[in-house]
């Protein structure tokens, strides 16, 4: 699927006239404004797809509004009346307020102001763009003949294309006000809908049941399916209980396997056993490389090897940036906000993929987090090396997710890491011939935004 293809050509310019005479505004604020809501709503739609729910309820409402592509066939004639035009319009935004609750009021804010059209105008455009979006969407289902988790996936295929695509200036207010940390981040997968149980019965080698897509409950015509499925619904109950039994006697096993060895672990596990009980006591997830090693299983038979000389596993990371943070958090009278530059973290020349030096250094801002629950840290990205159609603002908004979406990885929660790319850190007036020129920066900053 070319999502970007397809809404190109749907939005012509004859589109743009018609729509920005029916609004009252300029053709271009006009064609501004649809194009930052095609990109709005193919994100929002992309965090609504990371959820079952959402899965379900995006197929749901393109199968039920008859969005097939016959709308943006004949966008352009349904524009030329304004009973259509309005009709139309208030569709798209009934769909939209049950896709994307609670976001319409804030999108058309944030486009009124991107583009410079009134708040009225951002409405009308927004239910007009909705129709369009979702028939693109539509007309893919239709032609693919996709289910909705094909849909789900197709969708998240544009997803690299999206983040280049959103204008520098979109981007940070188009993350907050739909919440696309980690969209962008690349952290965020498609859902997929759980099967239902197959029924008792099937014939081997018989295609199996479709999951339907449809929220309507299924009127029961008696012919002895519906306690078939019940069965079917036992069985996998059953199953999963045994599974849960399986793993509570396994754990229960590996950890009577742990208490005969703690009688040989060293005293200074204790601190590592209470932070992790703190930790888990945060949610915060565990750094499992941090535990006590198990005794060699390599001593000559009738030695026993003293605790002291057990090598410990040392984790990646522990250098400068290390001891600056622990020192940091030791000194109570250091206030917060204080700035690390991540001098150590470098890029490919016009790249977001980090050298492999760099992994240490993140390994150590990750052990901090996770040793520090209520720390709250801000990465702040400069660069000056952009290469083709990306701009260095662009660019240093995907170094700092880069480091992000490592983190994230690690186990650290996304809201607790905030990322800002400020491009080359220059600013300069348009127009401003006397300014003095400031060197451009590239380079990675953390600041320790709560202690």
């Amino acid at each position: 699927m070319n999502f970007f293809a397809a809404f190109n050509d749907t939005v012509s310019p004859e589109v743009i006239n018609r729509a920005a005479v029916y609004v009252e505004e300029s053709a271009p604020k006009t064609q501004k404004a649809i194009e930052g809501l095609g990109l709005t709503l193919l994100g929002g739609l992309l965090k609504r797809t990371t959820s079952e729910i959402g899965v379900n309820q995006l197929f749901n409402y393109i199968q039920k509004g008859d969005y097939d592509g016959k709308i943006t066939a004949s966008l352009a004639s349904t524009l030329k009346d304004p009973t259509q035009t309005h009709t139309l319009i208030s569709h798209g935004n009934d769909t939209i307020s049950h896709l994307l609750p609670a976001m319409k009021s804030s999108i058309a804010n944030m486009i009124s102001s991107y583009a410079g059209i009134r708040n009225s105008s951002a409405v009308s455009l927004l239910g007009l763009t909705s129709g369009i979006v979702l028939d693109v969407l539509g007309k893919h289902v239709r032609d693919g003949k996709m289910d909705a988790d094909a849909l789900a996936a197709a969708l998240f295929e544009q997803r690299d294309e999206f983040v280049q695509k959103v204008p520098d200036s979109l981007l940070p207010q188009l993350i907050e006000k739909v919440g696309l940390q980690q969209i962008v981040a690349g952290v965020a997968v498609p859902a997929r809908r759980i099967a239902p149980a197959q029924p008792v019965g099937r014939s081997a080698g018989s295609p199996a049941v479709p999951i339907s897509p449809s929220y309507e409950v299924a009127n029961n015509d008696g012919d002895g399916n519906s306690s078939l499925s019940k069965i079917g619904i036992y069985v996998l109950i059953a199953a999963v209980v045994g599974v849960i039994g399986y793993m509570i006697y396994y754990n229960s096993k590996n950890q009577a396997l742990n208490d005969q060895d703690s009688n040989l672990t060293p005293a200074s596990t204790t601190d590592v056993s209470e932070s992790d009980t703190v930790a888990r006591s945060m949610d915060v997830p565990i750094d499992t490389t941090q535990r006590a090693v198990p005794r060699s299983t390599t001593a000559v038979a009738g030695t026993k090897v003293p605790p002291a000389t057990v090598p410990a596993v040392v984790p990646a990371g522990g250098g400068t940036l290390a001891t600056d943070l622990k020192n940091y958090m030791a000194d109570v009278t250091a206030p917060k906000g204080r700035t690390f530059p991540l001098s150590a973290v470098s890029f490919q020349p016009g790249s977001a993929s980090m050298t492999p030096g760099s992994a240490p250094v993140i390994m150590d801002i990750a052990n901090f987090l996770k040793a520090n629950p209520a720390a709250q840290i801000r990465l702040v990205g400069y660069a000056n090396d952009a290469k083709g159609a990306i701009t260095n603002k662009s660019l240093s908004f995907k170094r700092v997710n880069a480091i992000k979406s490592m983190l994230v990885a690690q186990g650290i929660n996304f809201i607790r890491v905030d990322a800002i790319g400020l491009g080359t850190g220059v600013k300069i007036k348009p127009g401003d011939s006397t300014a003095v020129r400031q060197p451009t920066m590239r380079k990675i900053d953390m600041k320790v935004v709560y202690k």
